[in-house]
């Protein structure tokens, strides 16, 4: 409510919540004439709130909708710095500067990258807030502070509902990126977020398998047979090393992690990857295996970088366990 920006409404989901927090909500906003509250009975997910409400705006004259987590915090122009974005750049996603809530001087999120691996994984996480100046090009935003142009979502649909908290974001940017529609990030769109306050809830071995299976199931899904036949080599590298090192370092968790989400993918989630892939092909027409291969990072630096310090540096006991 304290946006420069003066032309929104707000959709404000409660996703099942107990305790009097529903009782709060509707004492505090049911009758403000800038809110509308949409008061689920049950937890939903992530994905699914998110749709029932996209659904319900895509049918109106809505020019932008836009995300916000309820962990987040805003500078007073973030909002008209996203649409200052979007208009300037003709975007159809603008990713916020998403700072990390408790220590103000290191990046949350810049948007997502891919990996020619499958991974999509976010830009900036960690580092110093003052290497994140400038605007560049992304595969999407993550969801907890974006803007998507409404006409996209007409076109391309929402989040896919096989997820339901956590990756859906990442899907889209990427089915929306290979279908030929931009995602830039927007340094002055500037959020503070509590990073993960509502995920670290849930988080569990179960929920760290679904995650893998997701990233498996985005790539089969998305990527031409083309870019997947460039990437096999890597792919096979990439995991055939996974698993060797698992099993050196005993990292029982992680190789049954790894284990049972390839085995699903290659068996019992094959139907819905084929059911989804012929489905988000009648979408819209993907833009050129070139400038696919060119929004994807090679994955050999990037890995052995994020192998020295959360597996070596680990192991030699530089971090907690």
């Amino acid at each position: 409510m304290q946006q420069t920006y003066p032309h929104f409404h707000i959709f404000l989901a409660d996703n099942g919540s107990e305790m009097g927090d529903v009782e709060a909500l509707e004492a505090n906003f049911g009758t403000h004439p800038k809110i509308t509250l949409r008061l689920n009975k049950e937890n939903l997910g992530f994905t699914k709130a998110h749709n029932l409400i996209f659904e319900e705006l895509l049918e109106q004259d809505y020019e932008y909708i836009v995300t916000l987590n309820n962990d987040t915090v805003q500078e007073p122009n973030w909002l008209q710095e996203l649409v200052n974005f979007a208009e300037e750049k003709g975007a159809d996603m603008v990713s916020s500067k998403m700072i990390n809530f408790f220590d103000r001087n290191i990046m949350d999120n810049a948007g997502h990258q891919m990996l020619n691996t499958a991974e999509i994984i976010p830009y900036a996480s960690g580092e110093p807030i003052g290497q994140w100046n400038a605007p560049f090009q992304n595969v999407g935003p993550c969801a907890g502070a974006a803007l998507y142009r409404a006409d996209m979502l007409r076109q391309i649909g929402t989040f896919d509902e096989r997820f339901t908290t956590g990756y859906e974001d990442a899907e889209l940017g990427v089915r929306a990126c290979i279908l030929g529609y931009s995602a830039w990030y927007a340094p002055q769109a500037i959020v503070y977020h509590k990073v993960s306050a509502s995920i670290n809830k849930v988080i569990n071995y179960d929920y760290k398998r679904t995650i893998q299976e997701h990233i498996l199931y985005t790539y089969y899904k998305l990527m031409p047979k083309t870019v997947q036949w460039i990437n096999f080599p890597s792919l096979v590298f990439k995991y055939g090393s996974v698993f060797l090192i698992d099993i050196v370092l005993r990292r029982k968790v992680f190789y049954k992690v790894m284990k049972e989400a390839w085995q699903n993918t290659l068996g019992p989630n094959q139907e819905a990857i084929q059911a989804a892939r012929a489905s988000y092909y009648k979408s819209g027409k993907p833009v050129s295996t070139y400038r696919i291969l060119r929004m994807q990072r090679f994955f050999l630096w990037f890995d052995m970088v994020r192998f020295w310090k959360f597996v070596v540096l680990k192991e030699r006991g530089f971090f907690e366990k």
